[in-house]
């Protein structure tokens, strides 16, 4: 029983060193009836121009994507104009490596940034996983779990505060624009299957996020968490068989060793997860930006007031 209590702390303090390399390695770059079939049903009332607002960190500026698209705002204005026809003004206000208070301050700091977010109908948001990072990066000396299980909690209360002050600072620009929040997704899933504690850690944050939303009116989740984090592995069978061979190769245990052996030391093309980009294994490709998209499109349709007049 001592050796497997010893066992779990050094798993979780490899776990968190890992995400370490991961955080330095990236340079902290970090579904409703749709019109997808059909004319709109509101097409006398939609709007002839719409304004969407991007506001977040790496995930809203796109990096990962090796296309012109600017990852999902792009995307997302070619499928709003092409599927609503609606001429869509588009402004990106992501900036890679920013915590949730970080993107607070630039707004607060920029008179054009809260002008956008004023005049749009709809805004779109990625944050809280540098907050994450950040969290982990902090603890990492840490051996005990109960230590550590007690600063991830003290550092979800951080992060609900900062997240709240972001979402009234936008909502003192705008008080009526929907908001659509992405959640945040696991990185490493594909590779360590089998250990779940950074699977968890995104989940609480997750959970987090999501009860902070509740309290804003006109406020919607966007969970990208299962798909971006599973890739291609969807259904039960396959993931039995992802955990299986994660066994194999890290023996239940995450280490800088097995770490760079199953990831780093790759090829540039061999990226297991099919959504995310082989040159950092982190943030999403192409594939995984136009994921993002149609979810968030969905969303955006099932709450269509921002398309009307």
């Amino acid at each position: 029983m001592k050796n497997a209590k010893g066992l779990s702390k050094i798993v979780g303090v490899a776990l968190l060193i890992v995400l370490v390399i991961l955080a330095v390695l990236t340079y902290w770059h970090p579904g409703a009836r749709t019109t997808l079939n059909g004319p709109h049903p509101n097409a006398v009332n939609r709007r002839k121009v719409v304004r969407v607002v991007a506001l977040g960190d790496s995930l809203t500026q796109g990096v990962g994507d090796t296309t012109d698209n600017k990852g999902y705002s792009g995307r997302l204005k070619t499928m709003i104009h092409k599927k609503d026809k609606v001429k869509v003004v588009m402004h990106n206000y992501g900036k890679s490596g920013d915590r949730s208070d970080q993107i607070e301050k630039r707004l607060v700091d920029s008179k054009p940034m809260q002008r956008q977010v004023e005049k749009s109908q709809a805004i779109v948001m990625t944050v809280g996983g540098n907050d994450l990072l950040q969290t982990l990066t902090k603890n990492v000396t840490i051996n005990q779990q109960s230590k550590l299980n007690t600063q991830l909690d003290s550092a979800q209360v951080t992060y609900q505060n900062k997240l709240k002050r972001l979402l009234n600072t936008v909502r003192k620009y705008n008080p009526t624009a929907p908001i659509f929040l992405y959640t945040i997704y696991n990185p490493v899933y594909v590779y360590f299957a089998n250990i779940d504690q950074v699977t968890n850690a995104v989940d609480d944050w997750n959970a987090t996020t999501t009860k902070t939303a509740k309290s804003y009116k006109n406020l919607y989740m966007v969970d990208i968490s299962r798909p971006l984090s599973v890739g291609q592995f969807k259904s039960a069978t396959q993931q039995a068989k992802l955990k299986r061979k994660s066994q194999d190769i890290n023996n239940g245990k995450i280490s800088t060793k097995t770490f760079q052996e199953t990831i780093l030391a790759s090829n540039a093309s061999d990226e297991l997860n099919d959504y995310l980009s082989p040159a950092d294994h982190f943030h999403p490709n192409a594939k995984g930006y136009r994921l993002m998209t149609r979810y968030v499109f969905k969303e955006m349709q099932a709450h269509e007031q921002w398309l009307l007049k």
